[in-house]
């Protein structure tokens, strides 16, 4: 199993790349991209908004199955991709202030949906990878 270290490190690489996706999203923030599949594609907007808000709640897991108070809910709205950019830098403030709490024994704790709280951190910077290369697809 990694360490906590190891995983914030994890969550700290994929919140970069978000970071860059957010950067590059500027001029096609709006952008609705064509699905292949007849499924509606996010535009850079939706997809950043829904991670945005998806960060307390990963850390807000994390928080409860460890037994200490997690972060209030967001519902995240941004005009533009500086203004989403601005918002993440400080819901990842906010979420790593918790985060370095984490301890050994604290990522066996079980967790009704991802197993434990490794697994609850994991999925984190994977939702995070997965929804930066969506935000960079749909702006080109």
């Amino acid at each position: 199993m990694p360490t906590p270290d190891e995983l914030r490190a994890e969550i700290t690489k994929a919140r970069s790349a978000f970071r860059s996706a957010l950067e590059e999203a500027g001029a096609n923030w709006e952008r609705q991209p064509a699905s292949g599949d007849g499924e509606e594609a996010w535009s850079p907007r939706q997809a950043a908004e829904h991670t945005i808000g998806a960060e307390p709640w990963f850390t807000t897991q994390v928080c409860v199955s460890c037994g200490y108070p997690g972060l209030d809910p967001i519902e995240p709205s941004y005009a533009t991709a500086a203004d989403a950019l601005a918002a993440f830098n400080e819901v990842s403030k906010d979420c790593d202030g918790r985060l370095q709490y984490v301890t050994d024994a604290d990522l066996a704790v079980k967790h009704e949906r991802m197993e434990t709280v490794a697994g609850v951190m994991q999925s984190n910077a994977m939702h995070l990878n997965e929804h930066a290369a969506q935000i960079q697809e749909a702006a080109r």
